[in-house]
């Protein structure tokens, strides 16, 4: 790695990614919303519950206060993949007014597979070691051959816009990149994705590390409901519904209505919880509630998210 800024990630042989700047956090997400909401967040007392729920119901507004500027350099292969994301800034390094580095992207030889028959954008399945080997000798010849032309263009004093053309996409630029975090949290979910071509899925992986470090609450939330979270289609819902039996769909709904109890009720050990766990929805026997919440095995968890759940699971019943 050449010349490797002060707190950059690298990225493939010769790239890398840093944080330049940034603005808000998750402070900032907390701070739109309630300005939004007004008296409504009062019942949220805490940013990461608040956050949280913005997240699960798809309230971006507030995301988007929060901004992050990245200094990039990867090949220009990338860089035309990346540019697609329209919701951002960009000034690039021109090869209109400056002269073309000798940097180029070559291959690991793992990272050189074959075309994949499933996935007409993607890569899999092995090559033979001495085809990998032959790719390597073609990215570095053609590399080094065109960077000599473009070279004694320049020194002919062919206009640099026009020497340029020569040079092929594996060549590195960089840029600086601004974005806010909604949009940047959508451009993650795509190239962070494994289905994603690996040399911008490494820019995007480094991405989130810096996010992390800045909105821990805006990422713990998307992971937890975007990227490991799961929505089914209506064909979906009408499928467990004709597959899962009425009684399964019962016992969840049951589980989850202690769990709304045990969470609502905690240290309240003094206190005839039945009735109120009555009053949530539960159907079992006394007897039996105390079998269970004599247990220990009722777990809590978060009041809204499970009175969602079994609103949804409600639904599925009809």
């Amino acid at each position: 790695m050449n010349d490797l800024p002060k707190d950059a990630i690298p990225c493939l042989d010769k790239g890398f990614l840093r944080l330049v700047d940034s603005m808000g956090g998750d402070g900032a997400i907390v701070q739109a919303a309630r300005v939004s909401y007004g008296k409504g967040t009062k019942k949220i007392s805490q940013d990461r519950g608040l956050i949280r729920y913005l997240m699960r119901h798809r309230h971006t507004t507030p995301f988007e206060m929060v901004e992050f500027k990245f200094h990039a350099k990867m090949p220009i292969f990338v860089a035309r993949q990346w540019v697609r994301h329209r919701t951002a800034n960009i000034n690039e390094y021109s090869l209109r007014y400056s002269e073309a580095r000798d940097e180029f992207y070559i291959p690991n030889p793992e990272q050189i597979q074959f075309q994949s028959v499933l996935n007409k954008q993607g890569r899999s399945e092995e090559v033979p070691k001495d085809l990998k080997e032959k790719v390597q000798k073609y990215f570095k010849e053609i590399s080094e051959r065109s960077f000599q032309l473009y070279k004694e263009m320049n020194d002919e004093g062919v206009a640099r816009e026009l020497a340029r053309a020569i040079l092929p996409v594996n060549l590195y630029t960089e840029w600086y990149w601004k974005n806010d975090l909604h949009n940047l949290l959508h451009f993650i979910g795509l190239r962070s994705d494994s289905h994603a071509q690996y040399e911008i899925r490494v820019f995007s992986d480094a991405m989130g590390k810096f996010v992390k470090g800045i909105a821990p609450f805006a990422w713990e939330a998307y992971q937890d409901y975007v990227v490991k979270g799961l929505r089914f289609s209506n064909s979906e819902q009408n499928l467990l519904k004709q597959k899962l039996p009425n009684r399964v769909i019962d016992d969840l709904i049951e589980d989850i209505t202690y769990s709304i109890t045990a969470t609502i009720y905690d240290n309240k050990n003094d206190v005839d919880l039945y009735p109120l766990y009555q009053k949530n929805g539960g159907k079992d026997e006394k007897s039996d509630f105390n079998l269970k919440w004599e247990s220990g095995e009722i777990q809590k968890g978060n009041i809204r998210e499970l009175s969602e759940l079994r609103e949804k699971l409600l639904m599925m019943k009809g």
